[in-house]
């Protein structure tokens, strides 16, 4: 099968970018013909197609102080920077779109009319411009912009089969374009297991695991705070592994408090090295988060988490997960969690590894492969058949 992967870009290496590295590769290592097409480039991967740049972006240039407005209307009328061209010398069986802000909606629905096309949706950026539901609420006219905005979007996307990495984020998302009526999957995520052995020793409860983008979206801002607060009492360490923009702020916090190491960006061998070290992973972000793979990588590292409540992961059992809502509560959590008693501790470690049990990569995989199967068919078939939708 020959599989196009379209993702807006790898300037930031998140979940979802290390979600398309880590499939394209096992569905190459299956015998799949897999190209990577993505609108800017990265230099360990240098066999990536490029997508053209969009008017909308050299406008943003021209003019500095709009580019958010050229940006945010690029992606809804812009129909330059990607096209059917970019893909015809490929001609694949089936086109797997990830975060298409950035490719612009209408290229995408000029992708769909030509190939079968399936898209991961991967944050919450059809509801919400900023991908964080964060403008929703403010008034009753923005509220009403935004659902017309949705629905146009997903109507763009009428040709596509979603698929969600939970019932939460899809509830979500449609909620804000009802009548749209996309084609929808539930398709929950999963990461490989690192090398090394699959038994993972007890972690130290008094060692905390941040993982990810140093943005203040992600909460790192607030864990930082909170750890502040809590160090002394605490008595324990925070690790920090990821990069972004509040990196020099982490850096900061580790020169100041010897219970604070930064960690940098971590290959999956450093991933797993950490995990070892730490009893906790701390998922503290601001966003509403479709799914969180940093947490299924807890999981499988029979690791529990200490996660905000708006991005609690749903993969994960209630016995797996201390929840909090503010960064005094955060605070008030790392203390409790650092005292844990022996027995609590090993319930909440075996629930843990039991959730991440059921997010095998393998059986990932190949439901990724029969979905390009059904989504084939379907477009192969003539008039689209009836489908579920929510």
């Amino acid at each position: 099968m020959r599989i196009a992967m379209v993702h807006s870009g790898f300037a930031v290496r998140g979940g979802a970018e290390r979600y398309v590295r880590d499939l394209s590769r096992a569905l190459a290592d299956r015998g799949h013909e897999v190209r990577v097409y993505s609108r800017t480039p990265d230099a360990e991967h240098p066999e990536d197609r490029p997508v053209g740049e969009r008017v909308s972006a050299r406008l943003a240039r021209l003019a500095p102080r709009l580019a958010k407005l050229c940006t945010h209307l690029g992606d809804l009328v812009d129909p330059t920077g990607l096209g059917p061209d970019d893909l015809r010398d490929f001609d694949p069986d089936v086109v797997h779109l990830h975060n298409w802000q950035g490719l612009g909606v209408r290229p995408v629905a000029r992708l769909s009319r030509r190939w079968p096309t399936c898209h991961s949706v991967h944050d919450h950026a059809v509801r919400d411009p900023n991908n964080a539901l964060g403008n929703l609420g403010r008034s009753t006219a923005l509220d009403a912009l935004l659902r017309l905005r949705s629905r146009w979007v997903l109507r763009q996307f009428r040709r596509c089969t979603l698929l969600f990495p939970s019932e939460r984020t899809r509830l979500r998302v449609l909620a804000g374009a009802v009548g749209a009526g996309p084609a929808t999957r539930l398709l929950p995520l999963a990461v490989p297991l690192p090398p090394g052995p699959r038994d993972w020793p007890p972690g130290d409860r008094g060692v905390f695991l941040y993982l990810g983008a140093l943005d203040r979206h992600k909460g790192v801002d607030l864990l930082l705070d909170a750890w502040a607060e809590a160090a002394d009492a605490v008595g324990g360490t925070l690790l920090v592994g990821g990069d972004g923009p509040l990196r020099a702020e982490v850096e900061r916090a580790a020169e100041r408090s010897r219970s604070v190491r930064y960690l940098g960006y971590l290959d999956a061998e450093g991933k797993r090295a950490a995990f070892l070290r730490a009893g906790w992973l701390v998922f503290p972000s601001q966003c509403a988060e479709t799914f969180g793979l940093v947490c299924a990588e807890a999981l499988t590292a029979a690791r529990p988490i200490l996660a905000s409540d708006m991005a609690r992961p749903p993969m994960a059992e209630d016995a797996s997960v201390l929840v909090f809502r503010t960064r005094d509560e955060l605070a008030q959590l790392l203390r409790r969690a650092a005292r844990t008693p022996d027995d609590e501790y090993a319930a909440m470690s075996a629930s843990a590894a039991a959730d991440g049990a059921r997010l095998d990569w393998d059986r990932h995989v190949d439901a990724v492969v029969e979905t390009y199967r059904t989504v084939g068919a379907r477009a192969g078939a003539g008039p689209r058949p009836e489908v579920t939708r929510r």
